[in-house]
């Protein structure tokens, strides 16, 4: 019985640890790029947090940036009109819905990063061991 209920444990332990946190899960190499026009900025969206609606020749995305406090903290304002090279983690292949990892606006050469190279949200992170500032300008 006692082993039993050591495996019972060490399950519910996983399961809890496995549990989402909101997001969908990002695969690494699931990388895409996007060069195209900001169509519509639409914050506080249904998932909480601000998104893009961008053209790419035919093609319409739909791109979550990140938290909006962490756009504010940045002086990150995307308009429509804009043209933007977006570089984002695709959740599914068939969706054109992705979570932006980096987003430049062509125009003033700004580039935001929303994502370290393993999907990781930037704007999460704090003072502590490995941490590499939040207004890091470089992209990967």
């Amino acid at each position: 019985m006692r082993r039993t209920r050591r495996e019972l444990l060490a399950l519910l332990a996983a399961l809890v640890y496995a549990q989402p946190d909101g997001e969908p899960r990002i695969v690494p190499d699931q990388l895409v790029e996007i060069r195209g026009t900001i169509e519509k900025v639409a914050a506080g969206t249904a998932r909480g947090m601000p998104m893009l609606e961008v053209v790419e020749g035919e093609r319409r995305w739909r791109v979550w940036l990140g938290a909006l406090r962490y756009l504010i903290e940045n002086d990150f304002n995307p308009r429509a009109g804009q043209r933007v090279v977006i570089r984002a983690f695709r959740v599914s292949p068939q969706q054109d819905e992705v979570w932006a990892a980096a987003v430049t606006l062509v125009g003033s050469k700004r580039t935001l990063r929303l994502r370290d190279e393993f999907g990781r949200p930037l704007w999460r992170r704090g003072p502590g061991p490995g941490w590499r500032g939040r207004k890091a300008g470089k992209t990967f």
